[in-house]
């Protein structure tokens, strides 16, 4: 073979190679799609959604306790020994022209038979509406914290998607970079073999292209086991059947616009969930509070209420009345003063907790905004890194087919082009990775 045909087959190794027939293509999946498949199926996001139902349930009830009640009791029983009621002589009085009311003393006995009360009661709340009301606001914070808490979950998935995504993108990435090397080493290895066989090339350098083809064929390997583990991972993210198989799209090219870091921590203070549920938990300890207080008034309502007696005869087989219902309890040994004590501290706890939370978030939006701005940078340097990297080899390559380098040289600069890729991938899939988590320190949906 002639250094010619040995350039040839070394430059045929490390231009990309043409595409192979491959079987049908699997579906492709955008980072956007992606995204709305985990907002509308993901378990998690599924069970915050069913926190804000309950919490609309719980609404649905506490607005109920305005209207009248109906309350209905019945008790059947059993005398166990005789009922004897005693009305003396006059018990009821003495009239003219019938004399006294009994005319004697009377006794009626009622014996040993079952008896049963029936009662029933309307009843509607007159002073406790402002109590109620009181409740119902707070069955509206317990609501909007749980859209919140909804929120802060959809937020999460969103990030772990993203995350998962870019992820797989880099793999897939090191797993093409790996078919390159895996195709430039078999290539070199058969060129090396046919010049071992004519005597004109050493049986070391093959032997060194066998030992690093099979590196790289091991590194591929784990390549192929890291992407699928990953798909996997992302299928459940996105609440579908693991093994659903996909491929993901390239990501789009880096354009981000200068950030104001004091605007962006405006925004999180307005935006993170947690900020806005501390917001929410300072009035859901106010309302506590309030009720606590009124407490001490007493209970007044309306009342309508219908007695029926059956197998009594000394009582009236029914009895209705009307009127209004008084329920107080002047004295409490100091229990009421200690509640709402109590809940006034829980109002300072969550004051601070509301500090915290800000502070938190300042923090956070302020550490995301640097790693941002540090992967970017970085990203712009493993992008020359790789322009260098590729220049060399097709500078080195040249050489080589002037006989002005030997394939070790060749060898060593398609190596440092690999890293140089990995590098690049590495630091692309590091800056969307930062730029999903400044997303999330935001806030925003």
């Amino acid at each position: 073979m002639t250094t010619s045909t040995y350039a040839w087959a070394i430059a045929m190794a490390v231009l990309p190679l043409p595409a192979v027939a491959q079987q049908a293509p699997e579906a492709r999946l955008t980072l956007e799609a992606a995204v709305q498949l985990a907002v509308d199926r993901n378990v998690q996001v599924q069970s915050a959604r069913l926190e804000i139902d309950t919490a609309d349930a719980a609404l649905a009830v506490a607005r109920t306790r305005r209207l009248p009640s109906f309350k209905t009791d019945v008790s059947v029983s059993q005398l166990l020994t005789p009922v004897d009621f005693a009305f003396p002589q006059g018990a009821f009085g003495s009239f003219p022209g019938t004399g006294p009311i009994p005319a004697t003393d009377t006794s009626v006995s009622v014996g040993r038979r079952p008896t049963a009360y029936v009662s029933s009661q309307v009843s509607q709340p007159l002073s406790q509406l402002f109590r109620i009301g009181l409740a119902i606001d707070g069955a509206e914070t317990a609501r909007a914290l749980a859209v919140e808490r909804a929120r802060a979950t959809r937020l999460a998935v969103v990030n772990a998607v993203t995350r998962a995504y870019f992820s797989i993108l880099q793999t897939k990435s090191a797993l093409a970079a790996s078919d390159e090397v895996v195709a430039m080493y078999r290539a070199l290895g058969t060129t090396l073999s046919a010049r071992v066989a004519q005597k004109v090339a050493l049986r070391a350098d093959a032997l060194e292209v066998d030992y690093r083809l099979a590196e790289e064929e091991l590194a591929r390997t784990t390549f192929e086991n890291a992407l699928a583990s990953g798909k996997e991972e992302l299928n459940r993210l996105l609440g579908r059947d693991v093994a659903t198989a996909f491929d993901v799209a390239e990501a789009a090219d880096v354009t981000l616009t200068d950030v104001d870091l004091d605007l962006a921590r405006q925004r999180a203070l307005e935006s993170r969930p947690e900020v806005r549920q501390a917001h929410l938990t300072i009035g859901q300890a106010l309302l506590d509070e309030r009720i606590a207080r009124a407490g001490r008034l007493p209970d007044v309502s309306f009342a309508v209420s219908y007695l029926t007696n059956l197998n009594i005869d000394v009582l009236p087989a029914n009895l209705a009345s009307a009127g209004i219902q008084l329920t107080w309890e002047p004295f409490d040994w100091g229990r009421r003063r200690t509640e709402i004590a109590a809940k006034a501290h829980a109002v300072a706890q969550a004051r601070l907790a509301l500090r915290d939370a800000e502070d938190r978030a300042a923090v956070d939006v302020s550490r995301r905004y640097r790693t941002l701005t540090e992967t970017r940078a970085r990203l712009k340097v493993a992008s020359m890194a790789q322009d260098v990297a590729r220049e060399k080899l097709r500078v080195r390559t040249n050489q080589f087919q002037v006989q002005a380098a030997l394939l070790p040289d060749v060898l060593q600069v398609r190596a440092e082009l690999a890293q140089a890729t990995d590098l690049y991938e590495q630091a692309l899939s590091a800056f969307w990775t930062a730029k999903a988590d400044f997303d999330l320190a935001i806030g925003e949906d």
